[in-house]
């Protein structure tokens, strides 16, 4: 039982080490982060872009077989090699395949089996002769695509110049050679070759040089996942599937022929496994036979080991209930029960963690991961610790869950350190974005590896300028001329210095003051170097300006007194105020001279003197303190002070600041508008109120026109008949006809005469004492009549006195009734037509009901307007309501209509002050 216990909390630890050293792939790789890796976009046959855009190449097919058996997922981000690398150290990505030289160093881990070999060539004209070498390259100049091995080994080794190098794609490149714009174009053989058969170039051969041939590794930063995608790529490689992959693109001629040996490999494969089988079976009499031999060594090995990884291990006996020490002292002596040991864990995790021990005490599962906070002090004053371990059931000879093995690492120590790191990193950010200061960060070999905006501005460094940064990032720090004299790998103190800054190919020439810190790692050898940098080329200028500004200095002084002094006479003497607000004090000052304030108002004061629907706009402006733009305002004051009317003002409102670029108040002009807007205002008025009269008038005369000419045509017309008919019976009936049009014709006339009258303010009010009850019978009478002329109308009326002494222009009333009856008539085909009046507190009242067609209440303001007809159709100037709302108002009186819509019938009334005698 011992030595079972032993082997198995082994296993435990086993599991829990491999669980702390690394967490699984799938769990760290999933659909939402895949596994990204960064290819050349052209570097067929490797990696490349298609023709439909999506990526190609042996190493994109070899990349997906291998993630396909790991079954993970990967993204491929196909991008220029420059910026792949970039992307790749910028931790964009978390795999490319590229020469391991330039990735030696920690944190990155290169691949050991997954490797290609690239033999680099010069692509040259085939009327060129003879071998090239690397001084011939030096001396002729050659042209390098950018990123890649072939110039990263010349930047790499002792080269005495890098100026003969030239970097281009290599489309651009090879086209340059055919031309004969280019004489060498340095870069892999196997991209070469596809290259020229792509573009279908002649004339170009292909010669060898002396740059060794380069080691293409598969380079990431976590060690698991290379370690991986290593040993999944040994067994493709082992059963014959990444030659097929390659031979896809190298020799295509090949991958029909494949088929033939399956069955020789399917029949080696079997004997293979019968012997390791043999094999297993051997080995596992073996271990038995050693069990007992070994197990006070595996029992030493695993207290070594839990000792050395820092492990605590806790065995749960489940039917005492009670949690004890095996290794480590977290637990009391007398232990804990489950109860006791669950309330000691963090309160977020405490569900969970009560969940998992029921599935293990159960037997539904076997193990799970125990990642929980614990706390070692008390309810009061916790210590959290933080754990991550596995907890596994042990069972018992009836196959039921017995035990419970909890083998935990305290990783409190190790967040601790991660937080810190973190935050480190953290104000290496906030370090590397002070404005102001240029920073770059190189590697220890003295390669670029970031820098801020700061420095790409200080080094040229621009969209517009793609060669700025090339150069940069192509060139190693210690074979700059700016530091060539002034350090050197082997100086590892800081050093303070100034340089003249001169590159004329970028357009620099400035002189800077700058500083080197080497950065050293854990074992005292150096990481990076870290650059800041500050362009003192203007202060010498800025040294000069200053005696120049000392001279001026007193002159401005001068000059600014008297603008002071012209800026008080214009607003003295206009009508303007220099007007400021104050945040703090909330008040708000306009000054006539910029002394001495001439009014003062507090901000709640101030808003209540503007109009009503101008006081919450503007007291946003007063109170806001985001807006840094200036802001433009026309306000109404209700009144200025205390017996001063209301005007109008223009006023412009400019924040103000204080020295941490809070606002404290605004700024501005306040103008005085008042006449200017009146006018503006009336001008629109009598605007409108001529386009509008233009526009009546015409209609008025187009509708004349049509009016004057259909009574004149009946009694032109009928007049003829009369005369051709002689003495007969339809005689009557023309003669009326030529009548009602000839009284039609002479309303016409008198509504023009009318309108002419009020227009031109000639309109005549003649009141004469009356007995308004009998002159209001008589009136009837006509009225009568033209109403019953219409067949189907009643005409009713309503006179409540038999005698009502007062003082009228009675023509003028009768007018009125006339104009009222008549448009009642017109509008009236079934049922009556009422007149009435009554005296009510000083005014006579009179109204006209009918049952007609009615008035829509949107219509009933407009009808009182000269030339209006709401019926285009019907006869009339559109003059008569227009006339009698003239009439009642040089009476003194109002009039008005009531109706409640289409079909309801209309009441037209008028209220006209007189006394009764």
């Amino acid at each position: 039982m011992i030595y079972r216990r032993i082997i198995y909390s082994i296993a435990i630890l086993l599991a829990v080490g491999t669980r702390m050293q690394a967490q699984p792939l799938s769990e760290k790789y999933n659909a939402n982060r895949p596994v990204v890796v960064v290819c050349d976009w052209d570097k067929p046959p490797y990696e490349f872009l298609n023709d439909k855009g999506q990526p190609a190449g042996s190493n994109i097919d070899v990349m997906r077989a291998v993630m396909k058996e790991l079954n993970l997922p990967v993204k491929f981000v196909m991008k220029e090699w420059s910026i792949a690398l970039k992307t790749f150290e910028r931790e964009g990505a978390d795999l490319i395949l590229a020469n391991a030289r330039r990735y030696r160093h920690a944190p990155y881990v290169v691949s050991e089996n997954i490797v290609n070999y690239n033999r680099i060539r010069v692509a040259m004209r085939s009327d060129s002769v003879g071998m090239i070498s690397l001084k011939q390259l030096e001396r002729e100049g050659a042209v390098f695509k950018p990123g890649d091995y072939s110039a990263y080994y010349f930047l790499d080794g002792d080269s005495a110049s890098i100026n003969f190098m030239e970097f281009q794609t290599p489309k651009v490149a090879l086209m340059g050679i055919i031309s004969g714009d280019y004489k060498y174009y340095v870069w892999g053989e196997e991209p070469l070759k596809w290259k020229i058969k792509e573009l279908n170039l002649e004339g170009i051969t292909l010669n060898d040089v002396g740059i060794p041939i380069s080691e293409l590794h598969i380079v990431g930063r976590d060690r698991q996942l290379i370690e991986e995608l290593d040993d999944q790529y040994s067994r493709l490689k082992q059963s014959g599937d990444i030659a097929i992959l390659q031979d896809k693109w190298f020799h295509p001629e090949r991958v029909s022929e494949k088929s033939s040996p399956v069955w020789l490999y399917i029949t080696l494969g079997i004997i293979l496994l019968a012997a390791l089988f043999w094999l297993l079976t051997r080995l596992a009499q073996r271990h038995v036979a050693n069990a007992t031999r070994n197990s006070t060594e595996l029992n030493d090995m695993m207290y070594q080991a839990l000792h050395m990884g820092n492990f605590i291990v806790m065995e749960y006996d489940i039917r005492r209930d009670r949690f004890t020490n095996r290794y480590g002292q977290i637990l009391p002596e007398d232990g804990l029960s489950l109860e006791e040991f669950t309330s000691r864990i963090h309160p977020d995790q405490q569900s969970e963690f009560s969940q998992k021990m029921r599935q293990l005490m159960n037997g539904r599962e076997r193990k799970f991961e125990l990642n929980k906070r614990w706390n070692t002090g008390t309810a009061e004053a916790p210590e959290w610790l933080n754990f991550q371990g596995h907890a596994i059931s042990e069972l018992d000879n009836d196959g039921r869950p017995a035990y419970i093995v909890n083998a935990i690492h305290d990783v409190t120590k190790e967040m601790e350190e991660d937080r810190a790191a973190r935050d480190l990193v953290r104000k290496y950010d906030l370090l590397s974005n002070i404005p102001f200061i240029a920073m770059s960060f190189y590697d220890h070999g003295g390669w670029l590896i970031d820098l801020n905006d700061n420095m790409k501005v200080l080094c040229g460094i621009s969209e517009d300028n793609p060669d700025s940064r090339r150069f940069w990032e192509n060139v190693c720090m210690f074979d700059v001329p700016l530091f060539r004299n002034a350090y050197s790998p082997e100086d590892r103190e800081d050093i303070l210095f100034c340089q003249h800054m001169e590159y004329p190919e970028l357009g620099l020439d400035r002189y800077i003051e700058c500083q080197i810190q080497p950065l050293f790692n854990a074992e005292g050898e150096i990481a990076n170097y870290f650059i800041n940098a500050f362009d003192i080329t203007d202060q010498q200028e800025h040294d000069r300006q200053m005696h120049l500004m000392a001279r001026e200095r007193r002159h401005v002084e001068q000059l600014s007194k008297l603008h002071l002094e012209r800026l008080g006479y214009l607003c003295r003497n206009s009508e303007r105020h220099i007007m400021r607000s104050d945040m703090r004090e909330r008040v708000i000052k306009f000054y006539r001279t910029p002394v001495k304030p001439e009014y003062v108002h507090n901000f709640d004061n101030f808003l209540l003197m503007l109009e009503e629907d101008e006081r919450e706009a503007f007291s946003r402006l007063l109170n806001d303190d985001k807006t840094r733009e200036p802001q433009m305002f026309t306000i109404h004051l209700i009144k200025r002070s205390e017996g001063q009317p209301g005007s109008v003002f223009d006023i412009t409102f400019n924040p103000v600041f204080d020295q941490q670029g809070n606002i404290i108040g605004h700024e501005g002009i306040s103008s005085d508008v008042t006449t200017m807007y009146n006018a503006v205002k009336q001008l629109e008025v009598t605007t409108r109120q001529a386009a509008e009269s233009v526009r009546l008038k015409s209609g008025f005369m187009a509708s004349m026109t049509h009016e004057l000419r259909t009574p004149l045509n009946a009694i032109v017309g009928f007049t003829g008949v009369l005369d051709a008919l002689g003495e007969t019976e339809g005689r009557a009936e023309y003669v009326k006809i030529i009548r009602n049009s000839s009284d039609m014709l002479q309303r016409l006339i008198n509504d023009i005469i009318e309108a002419s009258s009020f227009t031109d303010g000639k309109l005549s009010i003649v009141p004469d004492d009356i007995d308004f009850a009998e002159a209001f019978e008589d009136i009837c009478l006509t009225l009568r009549q033209r109403v019953e002329q219409k067949e189907g109308l009643e005409f009713q009326t309503a006179s409540p006195y038999e005698h009502f002494a007062t003082r009228l222009d009675i023509g003028r009333i009768q007018q009125l009734l006339t104009n009222f009856v008549t448009n009642a008539v017109k509008f009236t085909e079934q049922g009556y037509v009422r007149v009435g009046y009554r005296y009510d507190d000083g005014y006579l009242c009179l109204y006209c009901e009918d049952s007609g067609k009615g008035i829509e209440p949107d219509k009933q303001e407009v009808v009182f307007q000269r030339f209006v007809k709401l019926d285009e159709f019907s006869q009339g100037t559109g003059m008569g309501l227009a006339i009698c709302k003239s009439i009642t108002q040089q009476m003194g009186g109002t009039i008005g209509v009531r109706s409640e819509g289409e079909g309801k019938g209309s009441t037209f009334y008028i209220s006209i002050p007189c006394e009764q005698l």
